[in-house]
């Protein structure tokens, strides 16, 4: 968990989360290597061996690799947000006065929850059709959509969270500010 962490403590168990979250992006990212790697050195063997029975390629990988980048991305999306790890174009905000900075930076924070929110709602929406229609995903591997679909709406719903507490930490900052110094 990060120090200077936008969420408040009594929200640690979403910092937890995010952080568990991540840690499994990561040890999917380790699996996805092996994998890749496993299977273009069996593809190598099969091609340099002919016939012989030689080598082993995995017929599912594409279809694995697919799905855990799909997960590896909404994982670690939150992570990333909170950490700050996102690309940000500050070269006129940084030129701002620090007042002027940090209300830019709230305004980009609530406009950002706004989005992330809009996400949460039209992809619970897609989610519920999938699951309503009991839609199935034919490849590889058969399997109902919904399950893979599950993982947007709860990654939009953190994101969410962690914009509305990007946006409400200056606030708070700016008004115990002016209560110590009276105005």
């Amino acid at each position: 968990m990060s120090d200077n962490s936008p969420i408040p403590k009594r929200l640690k168990w979403i910092d937890s989360l995010i952080d568990g979250l991540a840690a499994i992006a990561g040890i999917i990212l380790c699996a996805l290597t092996l994998l890749l790697c496993f299977d273009a050195v069996g593809r190598t063997i099969v091609r340099f061996a002919g016939d012989a029975g030689w080598g082993y390629t995995i017929p599912w990988t594409l279809d694995v690799a697919e799905y855990a980048l799909y997960l590896m991305t909404f994982f670690g999306a939150p992570w990333v947000l909170r950490e700050g790890g996102h690309i940000a174009i500050d070269l006129l905000v940084e030129r701002l006065a620090p007042v002027p900075r940090r209300w830019v930076s709230v305004a980009t924070d609530i406009i950002g929850a706004l989005v992330c929110a809009a996400l949460f709602y039209y992809s619970c929406q897609v989610w519920w059709t999938s699951f309503d229609e009991q839609v199935l995903i034919h490849e590889t591997f058969v399997f109902p959509e919904w399950t893979l679909l599950s993982v947007a709406p709860a990654t939009f719903l953190m994101m969410t969270i962690i914009m509305l507490c990007r946006a409400h930490r200056p606030l708070i900052n700016s008004i115990r500010n002016r209560l110590k110094t009276g105005l």
